[in-house]
């Protein structure tokens, strides 16, 4: 039995052995085939860099040895377009790349958009939108009717949707689920020319109530004046929440004209809208809100207070304002803010 078990444990060494006999011949013949692939990248890319700022300069035609031969250029090719796109805003440069890509690289996308691997899948998407290869915009619709499609698989879809068929993705838009993230959700939106997102402002309503709130927010980074209307219409709406994101981002567009609109907040029960209007308040000259301001300052709720001080310190002869409130004020807390706006405290 002994000698059995001896036996056939050197049998199980031996083919454990063989395994990782095989194991390290794969991994030096891949890391081989990765290091052919690399230095063929890089001589892909000393050789034609140059070439290729010259043709984005329009100094010279498409040569014909920028064409890549084989995926070891193509990477090149990627590095060098990826470098432009998040670089420059050159629109000629940005349709040379659509062109290029839409003639010579979208076969070796369409084989990565059919892969069962979600990496080489998803890294097809994400250049399909980069680089705006259109000619697979029917092949990526194909993709969103498979039985399993992940959220980042999803996401990017959409994108691309909204990219090359805004007619079409503008009627579907209020009808997304909240698979979304909030993340995911104001990235596409950014994505938007401030003419989509404002024909969105008449569907808002029929958003999910959290994407209305983050629609708002949109609209603040977008900074666009033509916003400001459709966000002051909210400042009577019902939803809290909503009044609250209007009055923000009116405050990231930075522009406020009509005060009367704005005071009602005055003596509002919710401090975060007081607290709004208080920097709100700064946007006008002091000579006009500075009883407002006064009125905030001595407020019972520190960030009220805060912003208040802070946008009569701001304003012209805002810090002589503050040090005569000092002298004259009777609220503790009142004249402590103002202090510690004007680095006394």
């Amino acid at each position: 039995m002994i000698e059995i078990s001896i036996d056939l444990l050197i049998k199980g060494i031996g083919v454990l052995s063989l395994i990782l006999a095989i194991l390290s011949i794969y991994i030096l013949l891949n890391g081989a085939k990765e290091n052919a692939v690399s230095r063929k990248k890089e001589r892909y890319l000393q050789s034609n860099e140059h070439l290729w700022y010259r043709y984005f300069k329009d100094e010279v035609p498409l040569p014909a040895e920028l064409i890549p031969k084989d995926d070891a250029e193509i990477q090149a090719v990627e590095e060098i377009f990826f470098s432009y796109v998040q670089n420059l805003s050159s629109p000629i440069v940005k349709e040379k790349i659509r062109k290029f890509s839409n003639q010579y690289l979208w076969q070796h996308y369409l084989k990565l958009l059919s892969s069962k691997k979600w990496s080489l899948r998803m890294n097809a998407l994400y250049r399909v939108v980069s680089f705006e290869i259109d000619s697979l915009f029917d092949e990526c619709k194909k993709l969103e009717k498979r039985p399993v499609v992940s959220p980042e698989e999803r996401y990017f879809l959409l994108v691309i949707r909204s990219v090359f068929d805004g007619a079409g993705f503008m009627e579907e838009f209020t009808k997304l689920s909240t698979d979304l993230s909030e993340y995911e959700y104001k990235k596409l939106l950014i994505g938007f020319d401030s003419e989509v997102l404002e024909q969105l402002t008449c569907q808002m309503s029929d958003f999910p109530e959290e994407y209305q709130y983050y629609f708002i927010d949109v609209l603040g980074i977008k900074r666009n004046l033509n916003f400001v209307p459709f966000l002051e219409s909210n400042l009577y709406h019902e939803n809290v929440e909503i009044r609250i994101r209007s009055l923000k981002a009116i405050n990231e567009i930075g522009i406020v004209d009509d005060l009367d609109k704005y005071k009602v907040f005055l003596n509002s029960p919710i401090w975060e809208e007081r607290m709004m209007l208080a920097k709100l308040l700064g946007a006008f000259p002091l000579e006009e809100v500075y009883p407002f301001l006064e009125q905030l300052l001595q407020d019972n709720n520190w960030w009220v207070r805060s912003n208040a001080a802070r946008s009569i310190s701001h304003s012209k002869d805002g810090k002589s304002r503050l040090e005569r409130f000092i002298e004259t004020a009777q609220d503790r807390y009142a004249i402590e803010m103002a202090r510690e706006v004007l680095g006394r405290g």
